[in-house]
């Protein structure tokens, strides 16, 4: 029973909840950063603008006071406050009271004197008198009853003395319009931003889990059993290649149900005909239908005959299912293919006596060695010879030889009545099994555990057949070094 996913656990909801929260992060950083950096970047522009007013106004005090040249002094600061009134800025001009040579009262604003100046211009002011810098701060002042910038310039004598120097007053508030008007601005682009960036959020979101949840289903259907689901998704990368792997899987999953529906109607099928048999023949017995001895006897000797090939079918499955379980490891050790032909064609010969075939065996390798379990290649190299016996004519040969180039090349040759070709490609199926008389008693499996005892060795094998003049297999072995104390 499949369980229902809620919405906050949704693949989709999450990898939104992280592109969305992400985008939301780092807009508000933006946000918080350009802000401030913005608010710095006005404050102090408009300090260095007054500061720059301040010494240019300084400047041409200390020229008309070193000149003495009052005339056109007032036209002076009168214009030079009206351009500067449109920024809220006052001029303030004050004479230096620890100066010896003063700055003369007509060149002053002479109602205005250190000691009734605010703290934040007598800081300023200080500065300009004491280290004669041209400075500025922000704060709020006690005299305006505001946020003023101030900004100041000392005013020098013709001997470079500070005599005196230049206040400027602004209202900090049309700064901060300013500021405010530009946060406004980036407000609404962050918003903007914040929006598309949500947008992008639901599209690669979409993006990712449709695909994601596509591969899920098609899981979820294939661990139910629907082997013939498939994802039919056309993507590329990972994701291309997982939903590709489950297709595949899909597909193996199928083939391997279907053969293992396959295999077990095969068995039955294998097993139900003896067993009839047999059957047969004990009620036959049982009944007292077979009474003579000879018949009874010849009963008997049919009943284990039957029997005979029940445990042969047996010992097969249970070869076959040991070589094909992943956890089975071979005992591989150092071996000589010359020295398992040597075992196989004693007992080979012994076969093909009955039929008066001849075994010949050649190697152009004295040892010809390889990595292998000795006992599983005998048992694969007889599987083969077994079957050439069998379907070889009387009075023929089997010819086996060993050739050693980049790899070991094994070639069992028999000259008899041969494969069709359109057989060929199942041979090595289970169960499939000639309809001569002469492989009545065969499994089916032989040449399965054949292969399979290949593909454990790394080995490759491969047939060529030819109908009337006979069959040759081919093994090919990776070669193994010769023992030094060879």
């Amino acid at each position: 029973m499949r369980k229902t996913i809620r919405f906050y656990n949704r693949l989709y909801f999450r990898i939104f909840s992280i592109f969305g929260l992400s985008a939301s992060v780092l807009v508000l950083l933006i946000g918080v950063v350009f802000f401030r950096l913005y608010s710095i970047n006005v404050i102090e522009g408009f300090k260095k603008q007054l500061e720059v007013n301040a010494e240019e106004i300084a400047s041409r005090v200390r020229y008309y006071a070193i000149e003495d040249a009052d005339a056109g002094y007032a036209d002076y600061m009168d214009a030079t406050q009206a351009l500067l009134e449109s920024q809220d800025v006052d001029i303030w001009v004050m004479s230096y009271y620890k100066s010896t040579d003063r700055l003369k009262s007509k060149y002053v604003n002479t109602s205005i004197k250190y000691k009734n100046l605010s703290p934040g211009m007598k800081q300023v002011m200080r500065k300009v008198y004491r280290k004669a810098q041209t400075c500025s701060n922000m704060g709020y002042d006690e005299i305006y009853e505001k946020e003023m910038i101030r900004a100041g310039s000392p005013i020098y004598d013709a001997g470079g003395n500070v005599i005196g120097g230049v206040l400027l007053n602004s209202v900090a508030q049309s700064r901060t319009e300013v500021v405010n008007n530009g946060k406004r601005i980036v407000i609404i682009c962050l918003i903007i931003a914040w929006s598309a960036s949500i947008i992008l959020a639901i599209l690669l979101s979409s993006q990712l889990s449709d695909p994601i949840s596509r591969i899920r289903r098609a899981t979820i259907q294939i661990a139910e059993g629907d082997y013939n689901t498939k994802t039919e998704l056309k993507a590329t990368g990972e994701l291309g290649e997982l939903a590709d792997a489950i297709d595949i899987l899909s597909y193996r999953l199928a083939e391997n149900e279907q053969g293992r529906v396959d295999f077990f109607a095969n068995v039955s099928h294998e097993l139900r005909t003896p067993i009839t048999v047999i059957r047969g023949y004990t009620e036959s017995l049982a009944d007292g239908v077979i009474t003579d001895p000879e018949k009874v006897q010849h009963t008997l000797n049919r009943m284990l005959k039957e029997c005979d090939g029940i445990e042969r079918l047996v010992g097969d499955l249970l070869t076959l299912s040991k070589l094909q379980n992943p956890d089975f490891k071979f005992e591989k050790e150092l071996l000589s293919l010359v020295q398992i032909f040597e075992d196989v064609t004693r007992n080979a010969k012994v076969l093909g006596e009955k039929k008066n075939i001849e075994i010949n065996f050649e190697s152009d390798d004295e040892f010809a060695f390889t990595l292998g379990d000795y006992d599983r290649l005998r048992q694969m190299f007889m599987i083969i010879i077994d079957n050439a016996i069998k379907f070889s004519n009387e009075n023929s040969s089997i010819d086996i030889s060993i050739h050693k180039g980049d790899r070991l090349y094994v070639r069992i040759r028999d000259h008899g009545i041969g494969i069709d070709e359109d057989m060929l490609p199942f041979i090595f199926n289970k169960f499939y099994k000639s309809k001569l008389q002469m492989n009545e008693g065969g499994s089916g499996l032989g040449l399965v555990i054949a292969k399979q005892i290949a593909i454990n060795h790394d080995a490759g094998i491969d047939v060529e057949s030819k109908v009337g003049e006979g069959t040759t297999f081919t093994f090919d072995f990776e070669p193994a070094s010769i023992p030094n104390d060879m």
